[in-house]
Formats: C-alpha cells, sequence, structure tokens
C-alpha cells in the first residue's frame, strides 16, 4: 500500500523554510515599528503646532512653557516622552499699554540653525522665529535644545539626519552623541503673524494732517502713534521730528516741538537719542512765526526690539500751513 505525506527531508526543508520567513517577518517588526511611531510623532507636533497658532489667534500671545501642555491636545510623543517647546518669551506675554505681542512686533531672540555636518560648519539660518516644537525621537534624546523659554539672543542647531551629536546634558543619561533623529518643526514671527491675520496692528501714525495756523494765533497740535509694541514706562513711543536742515528754527520757525529731537535724517539717529512720549507736540505762542507753508516729517518708533534696534518704525511727512 502506497501512502502519500512529508518525508523526513521534506519536513525539514518546509520547517527550515517557515523560520526564514518568521525570522523575516520578526526583524522587520522593529523597523516598521520605529516608522509608525516617527509618522504618529511628526503628526502630533503638526497639530500642537497649529494649536498654537490657535492659541495666539485667541489670547494675542504664545503659551508660556507652563501652559504649553494645557495648549494642545498631545502634549507627548509615540513613544510616551514630553514634546519640547521652545519660545521667545517677549511673544508669551503681553506688554501694558497694548492688547498684543505678536501682530507688533518684527523679530525675535530667536534663530534655528540647520546644521549639515555635526560641527556645523555649514549652516543655514532661518532668524526670528517664534517658536520650536520638536521629540526626542527613538533615542529618547534631546539633541538639539538647552534654554527653552529664550530671553536673549538665542540659536539652536538642528542636523541632518544621522549625524553623531548631542548638544543638550540635560535629559535620560546626559550628553549623549548618537545618529541624531530628533524630529523638529518651527514657525517664523512672519508665518505666525500671516496666520494670526495681523493686517492691522502694525505701528502707524493716525493723524492724515495738521492743522494750519496763523502767525497771530498760538498754535498746538499732537501727533500720535498706535500698534506696534509700546514702552511700558516713561512714555509709549520714541519720536524724532524730520526737517530739511534739522534746524528747527530754520525750517519751521516760532515753533516749539516736544520731545525736542530735530533732525534730518531720523532714520539714522540713535536709538537712544530720540525723544520718549505718549505723542508728539508742535506749538508756538501767539506773534511768533513766518507765514509760509513748511514740510516736516514724523518719526516714532516702538519698542519691539528691547535688547537691540530692530524696532518697528513709522513715518509720515506732513505740511503746517502758517497764514499772516
Amino acid at each position: 500500500m502506497n501512502r502519500k505525506g512529508f518525508t523526513i527531508v521534506e519536513l525539514a526543508v518546509v520547517l527550515v523554510l517557515v523560520g526564514i520567513l518568521i525570522s523575516l517577518g520578526v526583524s522587520m517588526i522593529g523597523p516598521l515599528t520605529k516608522r509608525a511611531r516617527e509618522s504618529d510623532t511628526k503628526g502630533t507636533i503638526d497639530a500642537a503646532v497649529e494649536s498654537l497658532v490657535g492659541y495666539a489667534v485667541t489670547n494675542h500671545r504664545l503659551p508660556t512653557i507652563a501652559e504649553f501642555t494645557g495648549a494642545v491636545k498631545k502634549p507627548n510623543d509615540a513613544w510616551g516622552n514630553p514634546l519640547w517647546y521652545v519660545v521667545d518669551t517677549n511673544l508669551t506675554a503681553i506688554p501694558a499699554g497694548t492688547t498684543d505681542t505678536i501682530c507688533g512686533r518684527k523679530a525675535t531672540n530667536l534663530t534655528v540653525r540647520s546644521c549639515v555636518n555635526a560641527g556645523c560648519t555649514t549652516f543655514t539660518d532661518t532668524p526670528n522665529t517664534a517658536y520650536i516644537i520638536f521629540s526626542g525621537g527613538a533615542n529618547v534624546n534631546n539633541q538639539i535644545a538647552v534654554t527653552q523659554a529664550v530671553a536673549a539672543a538665542t540659536t539652536i542647531n538642528i542636523y541632518d539626519a544621522g549625524l553623531n551629536v548631542d548638544n543638550y546634558a540635560g535629559d535620560l543619561g546626559g550628553t549623549r552623541a548618537e545618529p541624531y533623529d530628533d524630529i523638529v518643526r518651527w514657525v517664523t514671527l512672519n508665518e505666525l503673524r500671516t496666520k494670526a491675520g495681523c493686517a492691522g496692528q502694525q505701528l502707524k501714525i493716525l493723524n492724515n494732517e495738521l492743522p494750519s495756523g496763523s502767525v497771530t494765533a498760538s498754535y498746538g497740535s499732537n501727533v500720535y502713534g498706535d500698534g506696534g509694541i509700546p514702552f511700558t514706562a516713561g512714555g509709549s513711543y520714541r519720536w524724532c521730528l524730520q526737517t530739511a536742515t534739522g534746524v528747527l528754527a530754520t525750517d519751521l520757525p516760532g515753533f516749539t516741538v516736544t520731545p525736542n529731537v530735530v533732525n534730518a535724517n531720523c532714520q539714522g539717529l540713535a536709538e537712544g537719542t530720540w525723544g520718549q512720549a505718549n505723542n508728539l507736540q508742535l506749538s508756538k505762542p501767539a506773534g511768533s512765526g513766518t507765514a509760509g507753508s513748511y514740510s516736516v516729517t514724523v518719526f516714532v518708533r516702538d519698542n519691539a526690539d528691547t535688547a537691540g534696534t530692530n524696532d518697528n518704525i513709522a513715518s509720515k511727512a506732513f505740511v503746517v500751513t502758517v497764514s499772516p
């Protein structure tokens, strides 16, 4: 009687093949799981980025480091570790005298530096970054950031994947130079302002014209600024009156200006020499002055760059007509 079935050799071959297939499957589990977690984390970070835009629209500022967890839907990455949040602190508090700290600002303290080698001798900078959100990746190693609440000019290095680096010693295991795998997103100030709809918040001079006067009558007129980032003490803005020669007695005879800063080139004048006040005032007593039409330009600057001179500056030209 013939019996059909596997011989011992055939069965051994089948078992070997099954073993190979199982081992291949097991070897794929790790990479596939890592890839899935990386994809999930990228989605979490993208959602967090958009959540902060929504927060900024509602609150006219970004959340502080302490407020970040409550401002996003998922504060942890796919490995269960908290996301990292780096932000310019100028964008997390609304200065006195204004209702917004994003739309009126044009610069930040935060720069993202994209490095193509471990020594970062070749790089591309993205200045005026509003905030960064990132994950330490599968190696659970924050490899880029030391300071989260940035209050002074700070550059954060990010790297091409796989470079052996570690710029942060404060997390698990201290400094561990490993293949770079941080997952990073950042938003520039211009991107944030655009998404927040900041069309009407820029620094500007409100007056459209100055009233006319006469030699026989006294004169008084104020020029007002609005928007931007006002100073919190000592007057909301800094002012400069620009005339042709920079001499008020020549270019607008009989008048005085408060603050008393007159120059032929206000843009080139050092910030500290501008006069600080809530508004600029032009005045003269009755019986002074000379009939004619006089061209002047009023400049106003705010406190957008508290650590430097990159403030918002607005100007407007006026003609003051004085009748006999």
